[in-house]
């Protein structure tokens, strides 16, 4: 955060280390967080502890730092949020496929991992939306297949995905629509995380994969190996998830949003992590807010 934190951003600053002692494989609970702001939800997995599920593979969003804790933009978000209401923070990091199945049993109070707001997930799950983002397909430097249009130049290419996220479901509707103009179908290869999608271009197994539009400029700025092929779906939501019928939950994420965006350390946590305005929710929806940010509003978003 920039100076003159809020004291909500100040208090977060007590769990960084706990987030980095937790990150991997979610043990251990750091320090306790600050006074709280927010009346925090009850019936959590761990007292005083918010603990939340991600798949740490997709910057700027979420991933491993050089130390072995975890940083990106939602990582810094949750801490902040949880501060708000008094919390610590603990992190479950495992594979995007397995993240609701941990909501679902319990194992996690939340999911926080940039997960696209879908009607399939939002049978499932309630959502708290946060940000909207796009698609994009990258491939090999110079785009050698020069694959543009989507899906018709995807026809016989092979796609890398990451197992369980929204780029697979993508493709496998650009499959049906392939079918129905009489094209062959491309080849998914649905893999465990965005890295071995982003192995398989530059090994050769795949002529492209598909992450969202600010994980590619993050790749792109991070390596010259890629080249951006095409975008599509710059509408999708993305949000925190709850368990289905969890009010108390999403009511709590909801207010504690609501005052991480009028104190400004949303709009900078957006800058910090170079996404473009466009990726502002609460901003590019205008009749959009926390409060009207729940599942049934959000859920045809993206699907």
């Amino acid at each position: 955060m920039e100076p003159r934190m809020t004291r909500m951003a100040a208090a977060c600053l007590t769990v960084v280390t706990a987030v980095a002692v937790s990150a991997c494989g979610g043990s251990g609970t750091g320090a306790p967080a600050g006074d709280a702001e927010i009346t925090p939800p009850t019936g959590l997995v761990s007292s005083g502890t918010l603990t939340y599920g991600t798949a740490a593979t997709f910057p700027p969003f979420e991933s491993k730092s050089s130390g072995g804790g975890l940083e990106g933009f939602d990582i810094d978000m949750i801490d902040a949020l949880a501060s708000s209401m008094g919390l610590r923070t603990k992190a479950l990091d495992t594979d995007f496929d397995g993240l609701i199945p941990a909501l679902a049993g319990r194992r996690t109070d939340i999911v926080n991992s940039a997960m696209y707001i879908t009607d399939q997930r939002a049978e499932q799950v309630d959502f708290v939306p946060y940000l909207v983002i796009g698609e994009t397909l990258l491939t090999p430097r110079g785009n050698p297949k020069k694959i543009s249009r989507v899906p018709e130049d995807l026809a016989g290419r092979t796609v890398a995905v990451t197992r369980g996220a929204i780029g697979e479901t993508y493709m496998e509707a650009y499959n049906k629509e392939l079918r129905a103009k009489g094209l062959t179908t491309m080849k998914i290869m649905s893999l465990p995380s965005n890295q071995d999608a982003m192995l398989a271009v530059k090994s050769g197994r795949a002529d492209a994969f598909d992450t969202s539009t600010p994980g590619a400029a993050t790749t792109l700025a991070e390596s010259d190996d890629y080249s951006v092929a095409a975008t599509f779906k710059n509408d999708t939501k993305i949000g925190i998830a709850v368990r289905k019928g969890d009010k108390k939950m999403a009511a709590a994420l909801r207010e504690a949003l609501d005052l991480f965006v009028r104190s400004g350390d949303y709009t900078k946590l957006l800058r910090k992590y170079r996404l473009p305005a466009e990726t502002d929710y609460f901003g590019a929806a205008q009749s959009a807010s926390p409060s009207a940010g729940s599942a049934s509003a959000s859920a045809s978003a993206g699907s």
